[in-house]
């Protein structure tokens, strides 16, 4: 398996650092202090907000991170791997497939989502879980 060349951040990964769970923190700090700016995309900031009180901490944590936007053409494909995912979980297949993209680790909850869209891409999923 090729070294991962960066981190993506899950729901799961943003609901930790929004509760402030510390682990979530060392590990965002790590990944600053060399030099690894992580990932997130728009989706599951949208889920990260959607079911945290906490959003001043989720505010903290993304203002460090590069927020992947959500065009179209990504939309359009993100629909159709969640189909041949058979899954609802839009952020989890968002989170693989920008693992998949740019060769990301990835730090979030379990899902069977992510997993099985890691799958599907031929992606094998290096994943911290929070």
């Amino acid at each position: 398996m090729p070294p991962r060349e960066g981190v993506v951040y899950g729901v799961g990964a943003l609901q930790a650092a929004a509760r402030g769970d510390r682990a979530m923190w060392a590990l965002h700090r790590a990944a600053l202090t060399h030099g690894i700016v992580a990932v997130v995309p728009a989706i599951a900031v949208a889920q990260g907000f959607r079911s945290d009180a906490h959003g001043d901490r989720l505010a903290s944590l993304l203002s460090g991170t590069e927020l992947e936007e959500l065009s179209a053409e990504r939309a359009r494909r993100l629909g159709e791997l969640a189909a041949r995912v058979d899954t609802d979980d839009l952020a989890a297949v968002a989170v693989a497939e920008t693992a998949d993209r740019r060769n990301g680790a990835v730090i979030s909850g379990r899902q069977a989502a992510l997993r099985n869209t890691a799958a599907l891409l031929g992606h094998e999923l290096v994943q911290h879980v929070v």
